[in-house]
């Protein structure tokens, strides 16, 4: 369906991450050839991009270790993802036997296995959280005084599961994740932070309320077996990105490096993408007659702001910030306590979670088997004054805590690494009126990606190839092809969505009668 005469393209796809290469698969699936282009020369694939293995010497052996951002599993509601990756790539993934949550108040440090748990709790959703308190290890991690926090935490959970601010399209700028938790105690109100971090990776200070609610309700509390993380059986790049690129070329697409995006120009009826070719050393055009956007928030503002046809709309357009982060791997000569592949640090710890490679992937379990050692992975959610430390600093400070959560560590450090990734993470935002939509405002051009506004709860991996498919299928229905079967969210337990139909009934309710009371109000003054 390339137009060779006049280089029009059928559609050009900005952006090689996996919601651009989910759009692309689905269309080179249908015969519809996608151009990708991707700003990075050297590594596609956005957050799940490869980088620059980790090296270093150890008793006359070198050794090498691939490098990523530090995404290493699915959650149980990416169902959409997991279909894509069995229908295209036959991949099979490891299911986690369970997560630790570690937290630290003060000087105390508590271990509970949280992730079985929750999931195989006989509470039913959403109140199966209540099943820790018959964990006795979780009585260590809590005081009397956290059961005065018990009213504030049945209200949270009610109205949370009551309250869709995706679905309602309510963003409540302004408010914050700490409004969620009013009248919890201190100790109660760390640890359940340090789950919001954690989902929406981010410090805690950045995570709107809205936010935090739409990724609780997605990720854990109207199902319990939403909280089923599922591992990559390989790095990201080379088990999901690198195939998915040789499978749509196979069929006929093409993704070129080194290729940024500089501004979009209508012409007519099709649109023309001033680029920058770091191959070809300068500026070209392409031509398209669709174009679909799938690049981070502040790539996409400067894009759509930067070309004549598209400038006015954008700037009345609302775009969520970013933010970066940073992951630490640390190699030791001995092996940790028999424990969870990975797991949460809550509480006072710096780092934010943690997984074990040694138990993941390939390379790192040659180093257990030549070594007796473990490598150990943590993410860094934190604001500006904790990522601009130095290198050194900064793996000394992760290095101390990991001892703290493993003493039996201590006096094994063999290694340590950091990678910094750039501020293209998306500080999620509900998706609003005034958002990026799958559908734009500019005919010809869609968007996806996991900050995009579509009708769909789903977060992060799973938003991007919700968000991937919905453009495709506007790209196959324009051109009169069928389009792809998008797997709807899974539906609440059956007391979770009794719950939920009940908080709203009762918020309708108050909300008339506040909208009476002001009416009523308004009458007397007149009167």
């Amino acid at each position: 369906m390339h137009n060779h005469e006049n280089n029009l393209f059928p559609v050009v796809i900005v952006g090689a991450g996996l919601a651009g290469l989910t759009a692309a698969v689905h269309l080179a699936e249908r015969g519809v050839e996608p151009l990708v282009i991707e700003a990075d020369s050297q590594w596609a694939g956005g957050r799940l991009a490869g980088g620059t293995p980790d090296t270093f010497e150890y008793k006359g052996r070198s050794w090498s270790f691939d490098s990523e951002h530090g995404v290493h599993a699915l959650w149980g509601g990416y169902d959409n993802l997991r279909a894509m990756l069995k229908h295209f790539l036959y991949l099979d993934l490891q299911e986690s036997s369970g997560e630790e949550w570690i937290n630290r108040w003060r000087r105390e440090v508590r271990v509970v296995e949280a992730g079985r748990a929750v999931r195989w709790s006989w509470i039913p959703a959403p109140f199966h959280y209540l099943q820790l308190l018959f964990n006795l290890r979780f009585w260590g991690a809590i005081n009397l005084l956290d059961f005065l926090s018990f009213p504030g935490f049945l209200f949270s959970t009610l109205w949370a599961a009551g309250f869709d601010p995706i679905k309602e399209g309510v963003a409540l700028d302004g408010l914050t994740m700490q409004e969620f938790f009013r009248g919890w105690t201190p100790n109660l109100r760390a640890t359940f932070t340090g789950l919001g971090v954690n989902l929406l990776a981010a410090p805690a200070e950045d995570i709107s309320l809205t936010a935090f609610i739409a990724a609780i309700r997605f990720y854990t509390l109207l199902r319990r077996d939403s909280w089923q993380p599922e591992y990559y059986p390989a790095n990201p790049h080379q088990c999901v990105i690198q195939p998915l690129i040789e499978r749509i070329e196979c069929m006929g697409g093409k993704v070129l490096h080194g290729v940024e995006a500089q501004a979009l120009d209508c012409l007519g009826d099709h649109w023309r993408v001033q680029v920058e070719d770091a191959q070809r050393r300068g500026k070209r055009s392409l031509l398209a007659k669709q174009v679909i956007l799938a690049v981070n928030a502040s790539a996409a503002q400067r894009l759509l702001c930067a070309g004549s046809g598209t400038a006015d709309a954008a700037s009345r357009l609302r775009f969520p910030k970013t933010a970066r982060n940073a992951t630490v791997r640390l190699w030791y000569n001995r092996s940790p306590r028999d424990g969870s592949t990975g797991g949460m640090f809550t509480g006072d710890f710096l780092p934010d979670n943690f997984f074990w490679l040694h138990r993941l992937y390939d390379d790192f379990r040659e180093w257990h088997a030549v070594t007796g050692g473990s490598a150990i992975e943590v993410h860094l959610y934190a604001g500006d004054s904790v990522l601009e430390q130095p290198d050194n600093v900064l793996v000394i400070r992760v290095i101390d805590e990991v001892q703290r959560a493993f003493p039996e560590l201590r006096g094994h450090f063999v290694h340590g690494a950091i990678r910094r990734n750039s501020r293209v993470h998306t500080q999620f935002r509900v998706p609003t009126k005034d958002s990026l939509q799958v559908e734009t405002p500019w005919p010809g051009i869609l968007a996806c990606g996991d900050w995009i506004g579509y009708p769909s709860p789903s977060f992060w991996m799973e938003r991007a190839c919700v968000t991937g498919i919905a453009a495709a299928n506007a790209v196959l229905e324009a051109n009169g092809l069928e389009p792809f079967r998008i797997i709807p969210s899974r539906e609440p337990e059956g007391l979770a969505r009794v719950v939920g139909v009940l908080v709203r009934a009762f918020r309708r309710t108050v909300g008339r009668a506040l909208l009476a009371g002001a009416r009523g109000v308004r009458r007397v003054r007149r009167g």
